[in-house]
């Protein structure tokens, strides 16, 4: 397993187009629960069922807990219209690029000093390293390889 912190920790980094979340933590009840409470206040006129479609959708596009949280405050902190829609609060997430190593290769013809921004990271559930900016590396605390 990875030295990753919290954040990152889980059975499986699951790579989409050549890029990571970073929330890759767990979906709890409570945190659930915590939320629509939080949506509740902040946009009283939401009608019930918007909460059930709301639940159902954040657990099939697999959101954390913190993700959870960091879409709910984004969206009460930039929603232009009276209330939201469940989109808004989908689509959020932070994503990091990786490479594989023929794209570092790749990179390397384009920047010769592409090694010495970038370092492999073994992503939990992965058998072949990635290789992550060293900024995200540390803006996330990913202990590479």
């Amino acid at each position: 397993m990875s030295n990753l912190p919290d954040i990152l920790q889980t059975n499986t980094v699951q790579i989409v187009s050549n890029e990571i979340s970073v929330y890759t933590d767990n979906l709890t009840p409570e945190s659930i629960i915590k939320g629509i409470v939080k949506i509740k206040k902040a946009f009283p006129s939401l009608p019930m069922d918007f909460y059930e479609v709301f639940d159902e959708r954040i657990n099939d596009n697999h959101f954390t807990d913190n993700r959870l949280k960091d879409a709910i405050n984004s969206v009460i902190d930039n929603c232009i219209y009276p209330v939201p829609t469940i989109a808004n609060f989908i689509s959020f997430d932070k994503r990091i690029k990786v490479f594989n190593y023929d794209e570092m290769l790749k990179k390397c013809n384009e920047n010769g000093d592409t090694w010495d921004n970038y370092k492999a990271v073994l992503l939990p559930g992965n058998v072949k390293r990635v290789w992550i900016h060293i900024n995200e590396i540390e803006k996330y605390k990913i202990e590479s390889l």
